[in-house]
């Protein structure tokens, strides 16, 4: 067998053929049977270029969540160019979605013909990482990787083995149902990589009971403010930035909140620049100048939240009906919540509230006049106890920040904070664009309740053009149908960061930075947590076999040095499922060719268009590439053949506490519906016949057309026929129930472990540091890649620098004797790594700032980013509760975050070893000739 080898220069030079060679190389191989042209010059072919043999449309289905409809054009079996569609549609009277697209969907039929591509299953032929490979048949990929998937399983356990699925596969629909079916059936783990990546707004979970409320993008258009907090749209949301800009010259504020001087800001009307890390305690300020102006919608306070919910003074717990009722009342109802009935001067029930409240309840308050301000006396059986209402503790709470008591923690002056808390208060609607960055933190849930409490004191959640937007995912009906059939739900997906913190020395992690007694207290919470039955004990089985599949998780992982040092270390079998080179194929034992975005079949959705777009084939897969789907098939039946083979009996299982089996010997039949899904043209079909809200065609249809809107998606909101989330707007306009404890919009959590932390409002916390580093790193999504994909493109690095470059305050660099274009090191008392100084005064002194995606293999050492971020076991106490109504843990909606941005380094100018070692060797024979 042939061997290959990789190493760090052949990485860099990534897709760095030239196009003309890459075209003849793929040719002959990109389309059996098509005809051979024989080019003269380079003129020739450029004349070509602007012919073409058919136009197919597609799209690229990655997480940059655009999902841009582009047409693809193909000559002689080589994707040529792409083109934007442009036949999006409006929104009422919104600007058009069109054009979308972006560099990096510009450069994708370049990018695909790129050195970067896997074309062949190879097996590692020497150390891990060492870059040797062999190149194996699919046929002995498939029952190799078998063989070790079925000797752990059998000696293990189904969750030995980990199924990791990866923006990059998931977001393209019959990919993702694929990982689903083939996890539902054998029992994998399937670690999510929402929360994983720290991106799943928990805050907007405890306050809605859901996530990601979202409307579409043309809803920027219907704000009169819009507050671009902690994210840079100019940059990470290039299709739909127009929306910002033309809301903007519509009369509506575009006020930019972030550190560093952006591209979003200096776009906008307005830009703050707060400290790194202290939003909570801006937002918290804006919420007292709202209060003391007295710029409530108190109507929408009364009914939608739980703001005049009455408060026990002597323990800071809820009023409940436990509370007024001898235990084993009928009436004792530990969530039956009460207000001030101003009209009846008494204690009432709240609407909806309770066990015994009927299905048919509403949040209508009909006579009741619920107070918000004042304190009151209540017979309980304990005697009787004096009560307030949630609205008057965040009054008491808000004092603590008034704008001048914040300034040295925020570095904001308080009129700019009375400025924009005025201008967003006065407006109608107002909007808080929010950035997943808030996530990344610690704490960030507290600066997402304050930003939904800003949202709900001025009566925009639910409002058209108003409300925190994040993003909208789309239901996953027709995915979990295939996924489940004929088995019912077995389906294991774990929360990430548990995960890592039960597999990945996290603990030890924590003590080494932030010290043994912080990492105790930690730990201590998770213990009790997993006692409690409130999270799954990850630990309880050994990780011994990785399916990584569409993702690089060596890249980005919290802690990554160690987590590559040791999970990566640890595991037995490594299997990387890509189409292209990475750190993490890199250090795989088997990695296994998938095709690229215009060679594959699929649909891809994402709420902030309303439409359903087609991932058509272009042209057949370079080398034997092939998609997911076909990857999970073959892998399925070699499984069974080993089963079958060996007589393996099916395997004991436990799943929601439930004993079951699972057969392998009939994995293959399983897989495809016993024939009914025999490629991914047929999976696509059945999801789109099966998905509530999507247009019945048929696929021939979609791949005509490109674009289809899907049903009850006129306006900028998504109605109740829509495949997209209605619940906020069922609260707000038809007045259903919030899915949430208390039924309402809730800010106020009066769990023991809130309670304790002092978390039962949302209030500031310092992000923490480590101590002796004096720089808050910063970090974003790029502008010239998805992630790590296409971070080496030629073309995308000669318009940055060349390489990973870091962006550092000019006085900071001169307090350091660095100039523009050194290489520095990066470093705290975790690791180090090098990378390109970028001076910029764009930015605040004592901080750095990197926008992430750099691939490791693209540094020296293969130590990127991650080697400087220690992050991975800070998991929060208030995060791991369970047994409080909506707080329960529940995989992907409600479970902790990996945190990313809780640290601090330095840096200094670096010296590449054999220049260092030429110094110390110059000045030893110095000394020995003096």
């Amino acid at each position: 067998m042939s061997q290959v080898q990789v190493g760090r220069r052949e990485f860099l030079q990534g897709s760095g053929a030239v196009a003309i060679a890459l075209s003849l190389k793929y040719g002959a191989i990109s389309e059996a049977g098509a005809a051979q042209q024989v080019y003269g010059q380079w003129e020739d072919i450029m004349r070509e270029k602007w012919t073409w043999d058919r136009v197919v449309h597609g799209s690229r289905g990655v997480n940059c969540t655009g999902h841009c409809a582009f047409n693809i054009y193909v000559k002689n079996g080589i994707v040529w160019r792409e083109e934007q569609q442009g036949e999006y549609g409006s929104s009422g009277d919104a600007p058009d979605y069109g054009p979308r697209g972006c560099q990096k969907g510009l450069r994708q039929a370049k990018y695909m013909y790129g050195s970067q591509r896997i074309l062949y299953p190879l097996k590692r032929a020497g150390a891990r990482g060492g870059g040797q490979w062999e190149r194996i048949s699919w046929d002995q990929a498939t029952r190799e990787i078998a063989e070790k998937f079925v000797d752990n399983v059998v000696e293990h356990g189904p969750q030995s083995v980990s199924f990791a699925m990866g923006t990059a596969m998931i977001l393209k629909r019959a990919a993702l149902a694929s990982l689903f079916r083939f996890a539902n059936l054998t029992g994998v783990v399937v670690p999510e990589t929402f929360a994983g990546v720290g991106d799943l707004p928990i805050g907007a979970h405890m306050t809605l009971g859901m996530a990601l409320p979202c409307d579409t993008m043309a809803a920027v258009y219907k704000s009169r403010c819009c507050l671009i907090w902690m994210c840079n749209p100019a940059v990470t949301r290039i299709p739909d930035a127009h929306f910002f800009w033309e809301a903007r010259y519509n009369g509506a504020e575009i006020i930019t909140i972030s550190p560093d001087f952006s591209p979003t800001a200096m776009r906008s009307s307005k830009w703050l620049n707060p400290k790194p890390g202290t939003d909570a305690a801006v937002a918290m300020a804006m919420v007292h100048t709202i209060l003391a102006d007295r710029s409530v919608e108190w109507d929408y306070v009364r009914e939608q939240t739980d703001l005049p919910f009455l408060v026990r003074t002597d323990n800071q717990k809820f009023l409940r009906a436990t509370d007024l009722y001898p235990a084993g009342s009928d009436r004792a109802d530990e969530n039956t919540f009460y207000l001030w009935d101003e009209s009846s001067g008494a204690a009432v029930r709240a609407p909806a509230t309770g066990g015994n409240a009927d299905a048919s309840e509403t949040l209508t308050l009909g006579k009741i006049a619920p107070a918000l301000e004042g304190r009151w006396t209540v017979e309980t059986q304990e005697g009787s106890v004096e009560v307030t209402t949630v609205f008057e503790l965040v009054k008491e709470m808000a004092e603590d920040y008034a704008p001048e008591k914040i300034t040295e923690t925020t570095g904001l002056h308080p009129d700019v904070i009375r400025e924009v808390a005025r201008i967003f208060a006065d407006a109608r609607p107002a909007m808080i664009y929010a950035g997943y960055r808030s996530a990344k933190y610690l704490h960030g849930d507290k600066i997402q309740r304050a930003w939904l409490l800003m949202c709900a004191l001025t009566g925009n959640t639910g409002r058209e053009g108003g409300g925190m937007q994040t993003t909208q995912l789309p239901k996953a009906d027709g995915v979990m149908k295939y996924a489940f059939a004929g088995t019912g739900p077995r389906l294991r997906v774990a929360a990430l960061s548990l995960w890592d913190y039960a597999h990945a020395n996290h603990k030890e992690v924590t003590a080494q930075v932030y010290g043994e007694e912080y990492a105790e207290y930690l730990d201590k919470h998770h213990r009790e947590s997993v006692a409690n039955d409130w999270i799954p004990d990850y630990a309880k089985t050994p990780w011994k076999m990785a399916i990584f599949a569409g993702l690089n998780p060596a890249n980005w992982r919290a802690s990554g040095k160690s987590w590559r040092e040791t999970v990566m270390e640890d595991l037995e079998t490594i299997v990387a499922t890509t189409p292209d080179w990475s750190t993490t194929a890199m250090y795989a034992d088997y990695v296994l060719p998938v095709a690229h975005h215009y060679e594959r079949q699929d649909i891809a959705l994402e709420g902030r268009t309303p439409y359903m777009q087609v991932l058509d084939r272009a042209v057949a897969p370079l080398g034997e590439s092939v998609d997911d789907r076909e990857i999970m098939a073959r892998l399925a039946r070699a499984i069974q053949e080993v089963v079958i083979e060996r007589g393996i009996a099916p395997i004991d299982d436990h799943i929601y506490g439930q004993p079951i089996k699972r057969d392998y010997s009939k994995l293959d039949q399983q897989f495809t519906l016993d024939g009914q899904i025999n490629d991914t043209r047929d999976l696509v079909q059945f999801i789109i016949d099966n998905s509530f809200g999507l247009p019945k065609v048929s696929f021939d249809e979609l791949s005509e057309k490109g674009i289809i809107r899907v049903d009850d998606a006129e306006g900028t909101q998504f109605g109740k026929q829509s495949p997209y989330n209605y619940q906020i707007y069922a609260s707000v306009i038809d007045k259903k129930p919030y899915k949430t404890l208390t039924s309402r919009q809730q800010f106020y959590i009066d769990h023991d472990w809130f309670l304790k932390e002092g978390e039962q409002l949302p209030v500031h916390r310092e992000p923490l540091s480590i101590k002796g580093y004096p720089l808050r790193m910063l970090m974003g999504h790029a502008r010239h890649g998805v992630h790590s994909l296409y971070r080496d493109d030629t073309l995308l690095l000669s318009l940055q620098r060349g390489e990973p470059d870091i962006y550092v305050n000019r006085d900071d660099a001169g307090q350091r004797g660095i100039v523009d274009g050194e290489l520095i090191r990066i470093f705290n008392s975790y690791g180090s790594f090098v990378a390109n100084a970028h001076l910029t005064s764009g930015m605040q002194p004592g901080t750095l700032f990197m926008y992430h995606g750099w691939d490791p293999m693209m540094f020296r050492d293969r130590q990127n980013f991650s080697a400087v971020i220690p992050t991975g076991g800070l998991i929060k106490p208030t995060s791991l509760v369970g047994d409080y109504g909506h707080l329960n843990f529940k995989t992907p909606d409600n479970v902790p975050n990996q945190t990313y941005s809780d640290f601090t380094c330095d840096f200094e100018r670096y010296i590449e070893p054999a220049q260092e070692a030429a110094v110390v060797s110059g000045q030893q024979s110095v000394g020995r000739g003096s």
